[in-house]
């Protein structure tokens, strides 16, 4: 055989084994390093269970690739978030949180910035049922175009996006839909807020009537054009 010949069938056998070992790879895990897609359920338990430490997701970027069902899932909100969570578009639905503070992610950090996510379900804690909210119970960093559609409730800072907006936190063209309730400091947005709430649309029912936690999301019948709020305001309010 000639020495070309050997040469082009090593580099051939080699593409090959490259090949191999990429297809390989666990999907959280896949591209970048400082890249991690989120396919499914499973895979964003295992974002929930990395993130238990505040400095872990500091740098990485999150990518949500569908949409995801929590129904029947043994879910863990995400306690601390420091990186970039790019929904996409997407839902996660079937969120069901029972602890306090809640949220999808229990606090956003300073710097944490999260887009483009849609979430459903019903949040409606035990335990203090403080700084509860649709999506970050606390909020040091930035959500843009993110909803809410299902049932908030707890007792004080209670908020369709965020329990608590603090310093620094913005709140930006985030919609919320559904029922908020809670006894002080809430809102269709943010229950409490020392931030900045931008251009986002509440058309949530907000302390109007008792909310049973049990109420089916398919019980829930919202007029979108009905009632929107443009909630531009950046004090705390309590109602």
């Amino acid at each position: 055989m000639k020495p070309n010949k050997l040469s082009s069938r090593l580099l051939a056998l080699a593409l090959s084994l490259v090949l191999s070992l990429s297809l390989s790879l666990p999907a959280l895990a896949a591209g970048e390093d400082d890249i991690i897609y989120i396919h499914t359920a499973k895979d964003l338990c295992t974002l929930s269970d990395s993130c238990a430490y505040d400095v872990w997701s500091r740098g990485k970027t999150v990518l949500l690739t569908a949409d995801i069902s929590l129904r029947g899932v043994d879910f863990e909100p995400i306690a601390s978030f420091s990186g970039t969570f790019n929904g996409g578009g997407h839902t996660i639905s079937g969120l069901t949180l029972t602890d306090s503070p809640a949220g999808l992610f229990l606090t956003l950090e300073r710097g944490a910035f999260v887009h483009a996510l849609k979430v459903e379900g019903q949040v409606a804690p035990g335990g203090t049922k403080e700084a509860v909210g649709g999506i970050v119970g606390r909020n040091y960093g930035t959500l843009e175009e993110c909803s809410f559609f299902g049932v908030v409730k707890g007792d004080s800072a209670v908020g369709g996006i965020a329990g608590r907006n603090e310093a620094g936190g913005l709140v930006a063209n985030c919609t919320v839909s559904g029922s908020v309730s809670a006894n002080r400091y809430t809102g269709g947005i943010a229950g409490y807020n020392l931030g900045t709430l931008r251009a986002c649309i509440n058309s949530a029912s907000v302390n109007t009537a008792n909310v049973d936690p049990t109420l089916s999301l398919d019980d829930l019948s919202i007029d979108p054009a009905a009632s929107l709020t443009d909630l531009v305001s950046v004090g705390a309010a309590e109602s």
